[in-house]
């Protein structure tokens, strides 16, 4: 009975996390994006703390403190994708997000593990990608600030994750998500309330109705079909979505949205996520290792 249901939960995986990026930009049109998503995360991560309160009651101290270094890093790109998605695209901050195992290689580069040929060769076609992305959907050559804050996120995403891989310990999947939600949240609201607190009033309908998709469809929904496929389906099967919600995200970005649509941009989407694909399989093949618990990259 559970294989007949793994690829329905696997679409609506695509389509919750698929929706984020849209719901982001339609969340800045009228609300502070710091705070709001702030808040989204937060109220997230309580919702899971009481789920999983017995989990987080016999976790050893040390790795809650490890899933929280992880859920700043994380929650933090986080925080600042949903600021830049206020002048960039949100179909081209989704097609970008794929590039977190790309920077995860110049990561391990730079703290001087050897990293081999192959995967030079892939960050090479990747990066080849992210640069035909971002000329495009700049305009031209030029390489403005928010599209490189875009790309900073995934940099600090990467580094979050690189810190949850080589972590020796962490709680069970669903109470490290709800450290790392409840962590970062509570950083975002703070710099959110410190930067662009929000004004008597502000806010529209729309926007609102956009905080509850992220809340209710992207985090809650989302985290649930994601620890529903992993008990039922191969991490390989689940594993999917970071090929499909990129793509699911920018279809949203330009039909939903009437974003600008670039046929180039999807040759660059490709480079980008044929390079991922065979990154992480020659990983898979070298001997696979899962943190179900880790975040993934959307809302």
């Amino acid at each position: 009975m559970a294989r007949t249901r793994v690829v329905p939960a696997l679409v609506l995986l695509w389509l919750c996390w698929g929706s984020s990026f849209p719901a982001m930009r339609v969340v800045v049109e009228s609300l502070p994006p710091l705070t709001t998503s702030g808040a989204v995360f937060l109220t997230a991560g309580v919702v899971l703390a009481v789920v999983h309160a017995r989990d987080l009651r016999r976790a050893p101290l040390l790795a809650l403190r490890r899933a929280a270094l992880v859920g700043a890093c994380l929650l933090g790109a986080q925080g600042l994708a949903v600021v830049a998605v206020v002048r960039v695209p949100a179909s081209t901050s989704a097609l970008l997000a794929p590039s977190i195992p790309l920077w995860l290689v110049v990561l391990r580069a730079a703290l001087g593990e050897r990293v081999g040929a192959r995967e030079l060769a892939c960050l090479a076609v990747g990066l080849g990608g992210v640069a035909v992305i971002v000329v495009i959907e700049a305009g031209g050559p030029g390489w403005t600030p928010w599209v490189l804050l875009v790309l900073g996120t995934s940099i600090l995403w990467a580094a979050g994750t690189l810190v949850a891989a080589r972590s020796v310990v962490l709680p069970a999947p669903g109470a490290t998500t709800a450290v790392q939600l409840v962590t970062g949240g509570a950083l975002v609201l703070t710099a959110g309330l410190a930067l662009d607190p929000a004004p008597p009033g502000v806010g529209n309908a729309s926007s609102w109705a956009a905080v509850a998709v992220l809340l209710v469809v992207d985090s809650l929904g989302g985290f649930a079909l994601f620890t529903w496929l992993l008990r039922h389906a191969p991490v390989s099967v689940v594993g999917t979505y970071a090929y499909a919600v990129p793509v699911v995200a920018y279809l949203a970005g330009v039909l939903v949205l009437g974003e600008p649509f670039h046929p180039v941009v999807l040759v660059g989407a490709a480079l980008v996520l044929g390079a991922v694909a065979l990154q992480v399989r020659q990983h898979a093949l070298a001997g696979p290792h899962d943190r179900a618990g880790d975040l993934r990259r959307g809302a």
